[in-house]
């Protein structure tokens, strides 16, 4: 069974039909069986939809949207093409985010919020069907297990990158009135009331999914997945926070306690990555295309800087003296991180696996044109997982990491800090990567808790870049994004518009950090400009065609703490 669905903040189909409050366009579109309602009594339609929206949630959750833009705003990444929100969002100073239904970088926050919707609704019809006693043939609560996977799952992408989200489940009932809006805060508890209930249904259990159900390397059994849920708890737990205020308020002791029965190092068994393993059809990351893509993205020197400090945290263009001028002012010196390369002259031609210690490569080019922004240029690469990216003969064809062992390891050790625990533990866990990979000297137990959690941020900045995208939260719940950048992403202004609500925005210098307010689009960007900043200006075309001022100045993040030698 297919079932297609137009969506936008609805959550369609026999369970989920939120009305015209709170839908572009509710219509169900399927020539074979328009009855949704029937279609989902039938098992054997049923277990499939569960497996279709296990696919969907990947699919849609390494989706380019959002994840180029949070990168690349969030100082990881760096690209000042048009596409996917990269360019207007990593101008410096900041500027608001443009949610505008009339503007290119909508998409931003389009894409997600109907990937996850879309998610959603697949997984709250079977989960409606179960709970009103359709048994599926191959085993109801190993299926189902999928369903509240996908559930879980899309409430945790919504929770994560929106502001606010619609908290709904398989036992809405629309007949009672439409849903409102729920603040992340309350989407993030809601969600994680589904990670419980997958753990709980996991815990002790036997199945095992096939490579078609979801291409798990090394398989994919019900262990596993309770490892992986675990392990998705301790995650919205710890990315939640818009603020380290916030950050500092969290259960620690609960992610600590997910962490330990994570896939990471811990009490429920050896470590495993979480990798899906594409079949360039109908599993693919586009995180694996685009971030690995030397073409196209670029690391940001920021980033670089930590790695191999004699290298500036912006790009200035190249010096005097050809190609040792170049190498001079640009190309990394020791000591540096291992994981960053050395020289490359054409990165194009690159091939994963000659160097298994390197992620990161020097390569005397940049992308782009310096006239959109100098800062933006950065002659560093992210090469990790290139066999698999756009760059590769088949893209999408193989070992595609999502989540590593690592991150879960990070995971439980900022939570040990935080709670007054193991510090040579803490210090195990970070130095698996930092000093196995990275061959930096270890942290140690006697380090200071700040040290600590500097270094667990540097180790997700690096170790997990191009994997989930979530470095822009563990960057955002420690205070370090770059003034003025958003906190999370407004909901659609196709949305707003068709709910008859104001439209609003976040980011911005000089603008209230955790909401902007009223959004008027195609006007209130350029009001907003001038708000906050004093100084040249110049003319700069956005996406729609319109034109706005920018002023010149810049104003930077500050680095961030070199790392320890």
């Amino acid at each position: 069974m297919h079932i297609q669905r137009t969506v936008g903040a609805a959550l369609a189909g026999a369970v989920l039909i939120l009305g015209t409050a709170c839908s572009r366009d509710l219509n169900v579109t399927n020539p074979n069986n328009p009855d949704v309602s029937r279609a989902i009594a039938n098992p054997s339609d049923v277990e499939h939809l569960a497996i279709s929206s296990i696919n969907s949630w990947y699919t849609g959750s390494t989706a380019r949207d959002p994840w180029v833009m949070l990168n690349v705003t969030g100082d990881l990444m760096s690209m000042n093409y048009g596409n996917f929100g990269a360019r207007f969002n990593n101008l410096e100073p900041r500027i608001p985010y443009a949610n505008d239904a009339a503007n290119g970088d909508i998409e931003v926050a389009q894409v997600p919020w109907d990937n996850q919707y879309t998610t959603l609704g697949e997984a709250n019809d079977v989960l409606k069907a179960i709970a009103n006693g359709v048994q599926l043939p191959d085993g109801t609560d190993k299926y189902k297990a999928l369903a509240l996977w996908a559930q879980a799952g899309s409430l945790m992408q919504l929770a994560l990158v929106f502001d606010k989200a619609f908290a709904v489940d398989e036992t809405f009932d629309a007949t009672k009135g439409a849903p409102t809006f729920q603040p992340y805060s309350a989407v993030s508890a809601f969600a994680q009331t589904k990670l419980d209930a997958l753990i709980a249904l996991t815990a002790n259990q036997s199945w095992t999914y096939s490579s078609t159900e979801f291409p798990a390397q090394g398989g994919l059994t019900a262990e596993m997945l309770n490892r992986y849920a675990n392990t998705m708890a301790a995650q919205l737990l710890a990315y939640t926070p818009r603020t380290a205020a916030e950050a500092a308020k969290v259960d620690w002791t609960k992610v600590l306690a997910y962490a330990d029965k994570g896939i990471g190092t811990g009490s429920a068994g050896p470590p495993f990555d979480f990798t899906v393993v594409g079949d360039a059809n109908l599993w693919w990351s586009e995180f694996m295309d685009y971030f690995d893509l030397p073409s196209w993205m670029m690391v940001d020197l920021k980033l670089i800087h930590q790695m191999a400090p004699n290298v500036p945290s912006s790009y200035t263009g190249a010096p005097a003296g050809g190609t040792a001028g170049y190498d001079a002012m640009w190309a990394p010196q020791q000591p540096a991180d291992a994981r960053l390369g050395t020289d490359l002259t054409n990165v194009n031609s690159y091939t994963a696996g000659t160097d298994d210690k390197t992620d990161f490569v020097y390569a005397r080019q940049v992308q782009g044109s310096a006239s959109r922004g100098i800062y933006m240029q950065s002659p560093y690469y992210h090469v990790r997982y290139i066999g698999v990216s756009w760059q590769a003969n088949v893209s999408n064809l193989g070992p595609m990491p999502y989540t590593l062992a690592a991150e879960n390891d990070l995971l439980k050790a900022e939570a040990l800090i935080r709670t007054g625990g193991d510090r040579n533990l803490a210090a195990q866990l970070i130095n698996n990567t930092r000093v196995n990979r990275g061959h930096l000297p270890p942290i140690t137990a006697s380090a200071s808790d700040a040290t600590f959690l500097q270094d667990i941020t540097y180790e997700r900045e690096v170790e997990l870049d191009a994997t989930d995208g979530f470095g822009f939260f563990a960057l955002r719940h420690m205070d370090q994004l770059q003034p003025g950048t958003l906190k999370h992403l407004p909901v659609p202004a196709t949305e707003l518009e068709t709910l008859n609500l104001p439209v609003y925005t976040y980011g911005g210098v000089g603008l209230p950090d955790m909401n902007m307010g009223s959004f008027t689009p195609g006007r209130s960007l350029a009001l907003a400009l001038s708000a906050y900043q004093a100084g040249p200006w110049r003319p700069l075309p956005l996406p729609s065609g319109r034109m706005m001022e920018l002023p010149s100045p810049v104003i930077r993040r500050a680095p961030l703490r070199a790392i320890s030698r």
